[in-house]
């Protein structure tokens, strides 16, 4: 007894980098000439470099490392579909101003016959549009509020799900209108289904380090440092679900990159202690690692 106290003591006495980022998601997607389309022309995003047949880079305005991978899923290789598996729920992108935000809204509304509405929220610490790519991958697009706004109680951050003031919203609109994905624009969590919670919770609170920040029914939330989350979970679909597969469209991967080299051994280090297996992803600078659903997070550092 002595021994698993001391071993739960060390569990949580690690945090991962409070200055870690998600940097990109990785999507697989049935035909990446559509999606190509739907990001460039519906959400403004910009291609890095040239796209291939099977793969493109996509950021934002001035930004020169990529925010989403868009990669051709082979025909002969597409796993069979299945509407209950693990992965991802959404991807969020961040906007640096509000006024982006109710651009957006407006440049969405035009373009309404090529975009699947999700809805609008009020999360209280951030306001929120959800949408889907041709492929039905989820996509929430959001402005945070002044940290100064946002209510801690202890480690807990309290968040919630409202009717969105749009009018309130609209009223930060410009006269320039929605262009492009802006400077600054980042990735600023990934939600994802899953199986158990409770597996989900260890990996991502005990294993990977990162703060349990609030729970909602069958959901949890996790953060490095004093984000609301950068990482989210729930069991939505039920608990009979299949793994995460790179092969299927959707997620293939999330990009988690840490602040320096000594932060990224630590995390290496500590990831040990718990077997966990991990492979190089380019011999030196990043590994893969798989959660207990099979979905890949690729650790990195600067």
């Amino acid at each position: 007894m002595e021994r698993n106290n001391a071993s739960m003591i060390r569990q949580n006495e690690f945090s991962i980098d409070p200055r870690m980022q998600i940097v990109h998601v990785s999507l697989n997607v049935s035909d990446i000439q559509r999606s190509l389309e739907f990001y460039q022309s519906v959400l403004g995003f910009r291609l890095l470099g040239k796209a291939s047949n099977d793969r493109a880079l996509l950021t934002s305005q001035g930004n020169s490392s990529h925010l989403v991978e868009l990669l051709q899923v082979k025909e002969s290789e597409i796993s069979p579909q299945i509407t209950k598996r693990a992965g991802l729920y959404h991807f969020a992108i961040l906007l640096p101003e509000r006024k982006y935000l109710a651009d957006m809204l407006l440049n969405l509304r035009d373009k309404r016959d090529q975009v699947h509405f999700d809805g609008l929220a009020d999360h209280l610490v951030s306001e929120s549009i959800y949408i889907r790519d041709p492929d039905f991958n989820g996509i929430e697009i959001y402005q945070d509020r002044p940290v100064t706004e946002w209510n801690w109680k202890g480690n807990q951050i309290e968040m919630a799900t409202l009717p969105l003031d749009s009018k309130s919203l609209l009223n930060e609109s410009t006269k320039e209108g929605w262009t492009q994905m802006p400077a600054k624009t980042s990735i600023g969590h990934v939600h994802l289904h899953v199986k158990d919670l409770a597996k989900a919770m260890k990996f991502y609170h005990l294993i990977l380090g990162l703060n349990l920040t609030t729970t909602f029914p069958s959901a949890a939330f996790f953060a490095a440092g004093k984000y609301h989350h950068h990482i989210a979970a729930n069991t939505w679909l039920g608990n009979d679900i299949s793994p995460a597969s790179q092969l299927s469209v959707g997620l293939n991967h999330f990009s988690i990159r840490l602040s320096s080299k000594g932060q990224f051994e630590k995390t290496l280090k500590h990831l040990s202690e718990y077997n966990r297996e991990s492979e190089s992803s380019d011999g030196t600078t990043s590994i893969d690692l798989r959660d207990n659903d099979g979905i890949t997070l690729r650790l990195s550092y600067v």
